[in-house]
């Protein structure tokens, strides 16, 4: 697996080598030829992405963009705003890396189809990012405590 991290913003340090294993944690050995790219960004510039490429113009938490179609290999790239991560983990009083490490996990799993357009959807891929996050030791907000 190829994990290519380029931080591109100010607001947190990124621990390369923890993106790198909730990658992995994610992935798992199905994907081991996976190519990501996870650039770490600010609000600005993930409010230009998703302006270009998605017709919205308004800030968002993490961007995906698969770059292929096949499905035995994985090639993506992850754009995180870690400026939302950081006011969001003030907020609610949580860790910012965690925060940080949960919108990676997201971005991830919409790489590997999961969808949240739903709430049924949202459960499931919810479900399955809470389980990566405790693997990796992060807790995570329940249903109940308001997360969909």
């Amino acid at each position: 697996m190829i994990v290519e991290i380029a931080n591109l913003q100010k607001h947190y340090k990124i621990k390369n080598s923890i993106v790198t294993r909730a990658a992995k944690e994610v992935l798992g050995k199905k994907f081991n030829g996976a190519k990501l790219s996870i650039a770490f960004v600010d609000n600005d510039e993930i409010k230009k992405l998703n302006k270009r490429y998605f017709d919205l113009d308004e800030i968002t938490d993490v961007i995906s963009f698969p770059l292929n179609e096949n499905k035995r290999t994985l090639n993506g790239e992850i754009v995180v705003s870690v400026e939302t991560a950081v006011d969001t983990a003030f907020k609610e009083n949580i860790d910012v890396e965690a925060e940080i490490i949960l919108y990676v996990v997201h971005g991830l799993l919409h790489l590997l189809g999961y969808r949240d357009g739903d709430k049924e959807d949202a459960r499931i891929m919810h479900d399955k990012e809470s389980s990566i996050l405790k693997t990796l030791g992060y807790n995570m907000p329940t249903v109940e405590d308001g997360f969909l």
